[in-house]
Protein backbone atom coordinates (compact mmCIF):
# COMPACT_ATOMS: atom_id res chain seq x y z
CA UNK A 1 0.00 0.00 0.00
CA UNK A 2 1.25 3.47 -0.87
CA UNK A 3 0.26 5.89 1.31
CA UNK A 4 1.34 9.74 1.31
CA UNK A 5 1.96 12.50 3.88
CA UNK A 6 1.91 15.87 1.61
CA UNK A 7 3.47 18.45 3.81
CA UNK A 8 3.49 22.18 3.04
CA UNK A 9 6.79 23.90 4.79
CA UNK A 10 7.02 27.63 5.63
CA UNK A 11 4.05 28.01 7.42
CA UNK A 12 4.19 31.33 8.87
CA UNK A 13 6.98 33.17 5.98
CA UNK A 14 4.20 35.48 5.21
CA UNK A 15 0.53 35.88 5.33
CA UNK A 16 0.54 35.11 1.05
CA UNK A 17 2.38 31.82 2.13
CA UNK A 18 -0.18 30.59 5.08
CA UNK A 19 -3.16 31.64 3.16
CA UNK A 20 -2.24 29.73 0.45
CA UNK A 21 -0.94 26.45 2.41
CA UNK A 22 -4.38 26.91 3.89
CA UNK A 23 -6.37 26.75 0.21
CA UNK A 24 -3.50 23.95 -0.74
CA UNK A 25 -5.17 21.87 2.15
CA UNK A 26 -9.39 22.52 2.13
CA UNK A 27 -9.27 22.10 -1.86
CA UNK A 28 -5.68 20.26 -2.84
CA UNK A 29 -3.80 17.40 -1.62
CA UNK A 30 -1.82 18.55 1.28
CA UNK A 31 -2.45 16.71 4.57
CA UNK A 32 0.27 18.68 6.47
CA UNK A 33 2.17 21.93 7.13
CA UNK A 34 5.31 23.16 9.38
CA UNK A 35 5.24 26.59 11.33
CA UNK A 36 7.81 28.59 11.27
CA UNK A 37 8.12 29.21 15.45
CA UNK A 38 10.34 32.41 14.95
CA UNK A 39 7.75 34.42 12.32
CA UNK A 40 5.66 37.84 14.07
CA UNK A 41 2.38 37.89 14.52
CA UNK A 42 2.59 34.02 14.19
CA UNK A 43 -0.77 33.96 16.44
CA UNK A 44 -3.03 35.63 13.55
CA UNK A 45 -1.81 33.07 10.98
CA UNK A 46 -2.51 30.35 13.39
CA UNK A 47 -5.84 31.07 13.62
CA UNK A 48 -5.66 30.67 9.61
CA UNK A 49 -5.43 26.50 10.47
CA UNK A 50 -8.87 26.43 12.64
CA UNK A 51 -10.69 25.83 9.24
CA UNK A 52 -8.53 22.83 8.72
CA UNK A 53 -8.35 20.84 11.63
CA UNK A 54 -7.59 17.71 9.56
CA UNK A 55 -4.16 18.69 8.89
CA UNK A 56 -1.22 17.34 11.08
CA UNK A 57 0.90 20.28 12.08
CA UNK A 58 4.94 20.19 12.67
CA UNK A 59 7.20 23.31 13.33
CA UNK A 60 9.79 24.38 10.55
CA UNK A 61 13.11 24.69 12.84
CA UNK A 62 14.77 28.03 11.50
CA UNK A 63 17.87 29.30 11.33
CA UNK A 64 17.87 30.55 7.40
CA UNK A 65 15.57 32.98 7.63
CA UNK A 66 14.26 36.28 9.28
CA UNK A 67 15.00 36.98 12.69
CA UNK A 68 15.64 34.34 15.75
CA UNK A 69 12.83 34.75 18.75
CA UNK A 70 16.42 35.14 20.75
CA UNK A 71 18.30 38.41 21.70
CA UNK A 72 21.02 38.76 19.39
CA UNK A 73 23.47 38.78 22.47
CA UNK A 74 22.37 35.06 23.12
CA UNK A 75 22.77 33.69 20.11
CA UNK A 76 25.36 35.89 18.21
CA UNK A 77 26.76 32.75 15.95
CA UNK A 78 23.09 32.89 14.21
CA UNK A 79 23.13 36.48 13.21
CA UNK A 80 25.07 39.08 10.45
CA UNK A 81 25.12 42.40 11.70
CA UNK A 82 22.08 43.49 10.97
CA UNK A 83 20.72 40.91 13.68
CA UNK A 84 18.78 38.58 11.73
CA UNK A 85 19.66 34.89 10.62
CA UNK A 86 21.91 34.73 7.83
CA UNK A 87 19.53 33.83 4.43
CA UNK A 88 22.76 31.54 2.94
CA UNK A 89 21.51 27.96 4.74
CA UNK A 90 25.00 26.22 4.22
CA UNK A 91 26.92 29.33 5.71
CA UNK A 92 24.24 29.27 8.93
CA UNK A 93 25.07 26.26 9.32
CA UNK A 94 28.69 26.48 8.91
CA UNK A 95 28.88 29.43 11.50
CA UNK A 96 26.13 28.49 14.05
CA UNK A 97 27.56 27.31 17.26
CA UNK A 98 25.64 24.18 18.75
CA UNK A 99 25.60 25.70 22.04
CA UNK A 100 23.09 28.77 20.19
CA UNK A 101 20.88 26.75 18.07
CA UNK A 102 19.77 25.12 21.13
CA UNK A 103 18.68 27.64 22.71
CA UNK A 104 17.05 29.23 19.73
CA UNK A 105 15.19 26.04 18.40
CA UNK A 106 13.91 25.39 22.06
CA UNK A 107 12.77 29.01 22.24
CA UNK A 108 10.98 28.28 18.85
CA UNK A 109 9.11 25.10 19.45
CA UNK A 110 7.93 26.54 23.36
CA UNK A 111 6.63 29.45 21.17
CA UNK A 112 4.76 27.18 19.37
CA UNK A 113 3.73 25.26 22.36
CA UNK A 114 2.70 28.53 24.20
CA UNK A 115 0.12 29.14 21.18
CA UNK A 116 -1.91 25.65 22.04
CA UNK A 117 -0.09 23.65 18.90
CA UNK A 118 0.44 19.82 19.30
CA UNK A 119 2.92 19.32 16.83
CA UNK A 120 3.43 15.90 15.23
CA UNK A 121 6.69 16.64 13.51
CA UNK A 122 10.07 18.53 13.21
CA UNK A 123 11.69 19.66 10.30
CA UNK A 124 13.63 22.67 9.09
CA UNK A 125 13.95 25.47 6.78
CA UNK A 126 16.57 24.82 3.85
CA UNK A 127 16.49 20.99 5.68
CA UNK A 128 19.69 22.98 8.49
CA UNK A 129 18.92 19.85 10.80
CA UNK A 130 20.01 17.27 8.43
CA UNK A 131 23.70 18.33 9.02
CA UNK A 132 24.58 15.56 11.80
CA UNK A 133 25.59 17.64 14.75
CA UNK A 134 22.16 19.62 13.81
CA UNK A 135 20.25 16.28 13.39
CA UNK A 136 21.38 14.74 16.85
CA UNK A 137 20.18 18.32 18.44
CA UNK A 138 17.18 17.92 16.23
CA UNK A 139 16.57 14.52 17.72
CA UNK A 140 17.29 15.41 21.21
CA UNK A 141 14.54 18.26 21.40
CA UNK A 142 11.81 16.13 19.58
CA UNK A 143 12.27 13.56 22.30
CA UNK A 144 12.70 16.24 25.17
CA UNK A 145 9.26 18.04 23.82
CA UNK A 146 7.26 14.56 23.12
CA UNK A 147 7.20 15.51 19.05
CA UNK A 148 7.12 11.84 17.78
CA UNK A 149 7.99 12.55 14.54
CA UNK A 150 10.79 14.23 12.16
CA UNK A 151 11.79 14.38 8.99
CA UNK A 152 14.50 12.12 7.77
CA UNK A 153 16.29 11.97 4.52
CA UNK A 154 17.74 8.50 3.10
CA UNK A 155 20.77 8.36 0.54
CA UNK A 156 18.72 7.14 -1.61
CA UNK A 157 16.21 9.67 -1.80
CA UNK A 158 19.21 12.35 -1.86
CA UNK A 159 20.39 10.33 -5.18
CA UNK A 160 16.59 10.15 -6.78
CA UNK A 161 16.33 13.70 -6.37
CA UNK A 162 19.92 15.94 -6.54
CA UNK A 163 21.38 16.31 -9.53
CA UNK A 164 24.80 14.13 -9.93
CA UNK A 165 27.27 16.98 -8.93
CA UNK A 166 25.97 16.98 -5.55
CA UNK A 167 26.11 13.68 -4.44
CA UNK A 168 29.53 13.50 -3.30
CA UNK A 169 28.78 16.91 -1.06
CA UNK A 170 26.11 15.62 0.67
CA UNK A 171 25.77 12.27 0.70
CA UNK A 172 28.49 11.37 3.52
CA UNK A 173 26.46 14.01 5.37
CA UNK A 174 22.94 12.22 5.12
CA UNK A 175 24.29 8.97 5.93
CA UNK A 176 25.35 10.03 9.37
CA UNK A 177 22.21 11.83 9.99
CA UNK A 178 19.80 8.82 8.57
CA UNK A 179 21.64 6.79 11.02
CA UNK A 180 21.18 9.21 14.03
CA UNK A 181 17.60 9.04 12.96
CA UNK A 182 17.48 5.31 13.01
CA UNK A 183 18.32 5.26 16.26
CA UNK A 184 16.72 8.22 17.87
CA UNK A 185 13.15 6.50 18.36
CA UNK A 186 11.43 8.41 16.12
CA UNK A 187 8.96 8.22 13.76
CA UNK A 188 9.68 9.04 10.12
CA UNK A 189 8.63 8.39 6.64
CA UNK A 190 10.06 5.66 4.63
CA UNK A 191 11.41 8.02 1.97
CA UNK A 192 11.06 11.87 1.19
CA UNK A 193 10.33 13.26 -1.91
CA UNK A 194 9.99 16.65 -3.16
CA UNK A 195 6.96 18.34 -5.40
CA UNK A 196 7.88 18.08 -8.72
CA UNK A 197 6.41 17.49 -12.48
CA UNK A 198 7.39 14.08 -12.00
CA UNK A 199 5.96 13.06 -8.81
CA UNK A 200 3.34 10.83 -9.96
CA UNK A 201 5.94 8.74 -12.31
CA UNK A 202 8.29 8.18 -9.28
CA UNK A 203 5.57 7.39 -6.44
CA UNK A 204 4.39 4.72 -9.08
CA UNK A 205 8.28 3.35 -9.15
CA UNK A 206 8.46 3.37 -5.52
CA UNK A 207 7.32 0.54 -3.20
CA UNK A 208 4.92 0.00 -0.28
CA UNK A 209 5.11 2.20 2.41
CA UNK A 210 4.86 5.72 4.04
CA UNK A 211 6.17 9.01 1.69
CA UNK A 212 6.60 12.49 2.64
CA UNK A 213 6.21 14.85 -0.19
CA UNK A 214 7.34 18.07 0.37
CA UNK A 215 6.25 21.77 -1.03
CA UNK A 216 6.10 25.15 -0.88
CA UNK A 217 2.36 26.70 -1.75
CA UNK A 218 1.73 30.27 -1.28
CA UNK A 219 0.72 33.32 -2.57
CA UNK A 220 3.14 36.59 -3.33
CA UNK A 221 3.37 39.28 -1.40
CA UNK A 222 5.31 42.12 -0.03
CA UNK A 223 6.29 40.56 2.81
CA UNK A 224 7.44 37.32 0.94
CA UNK A 225 9.41 39.14 -1.23
CA UNK A 226 11.56 40.86 1.49
CA UNK A 227 12.63 37.34 3.08
CA UNK A 228 12.50 34.32 0.21
CA UNK A 229 13.76 34.10 -3.48
CA UNK A 230 11.43 31.28 -4.15
CA UNK A 231 8.30 33.37 -5.16
CA UNK A 232 6.39 32.58 -8.16
CA UNK A 233 7.26 28.87 -8.24
CA UNK A 234 5.09 29.05 -4.74
CA UNK A 235 1.94 29.87 -6.86
CA UNK A 236 2.82 27.19 -9.45
CA UNK A 237 3.09 24.96 -6.78
CA UNK A 238 -0.37 25.76 -5.34
CA UNK A 239 -1.86 25.40 -8.37
CA UNK A 240 -0.70 22.17 -9.31
CA UNK A 241 -1.54 20.69 -5.58
CA UNK A 242 -5.09 22.01 -5.99
CA UNK A 243 -5.09 20.60 -9.30
CA UNK A 244 -7.59 17.91 -10.52
CA UNK A 245 -4.85 16.13 -12.70
CA UNK A 246 -2.98 15.51 -9.58
CA UNK A 247 -6.08 13.89 -7.52
CA UNK A 248 -6.58 12.10 -10.67
CA UNK A 249 -3.07 10.63 -10.42
CA UNK A 250 -2.72 10.20 -7.08
CA UNK A 251 -6.34 7.91 -6.92
CA UNK A 252 -4.92 5.56 -10.61
CA UNK A 253 -2.35 4.82 -8.26
CA UNK A 254 -3.87 3.92 -5.42
CA UNK A 255 -2.38 6.45 -3.27
CA UNK A 256 -3.85 7.25 0.37
CA UNK A 257 -3.26 10.20 1.59
CA UNK A 258 -2.74 10.52 5.27
CA UNK A 259 -0.97 12.60 7.89
CA UNK A 260 2.00 12.84 10.46
CA UNK A 261 -0.56 11.52 12.82
CA UNK A 262 -1.06 8.50 11.15
CA UNK A 263 2.57 8.06 11.15
CA UNK A 264 3.05 8.40 14.90
CA UNK A 265 0.59 5.36 16.06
Amino acid sequence: MLRVIVNADDFGLSIGVSQGIIRAIAQGVVTSTSIMGNMPDLGAHLELLQSVPQASLGIHLTLSAGKPLLASKDVPSLVDKTGAFRRDSRLAVNRAETLHVEREWRAQIERVLSLGILPTHLDSHHHVHLAPRLMHLATKLAKEYAIPCIRRLTVRDVWRESHPWRHALVLPHIAISQHLALGSGLCFPDGVLALSDQLLGTLARLPSGIYEVFCHPGKVDDALCRVSSLRYERERELDFLVSAELKAGLRQLGATLVTYRELAL
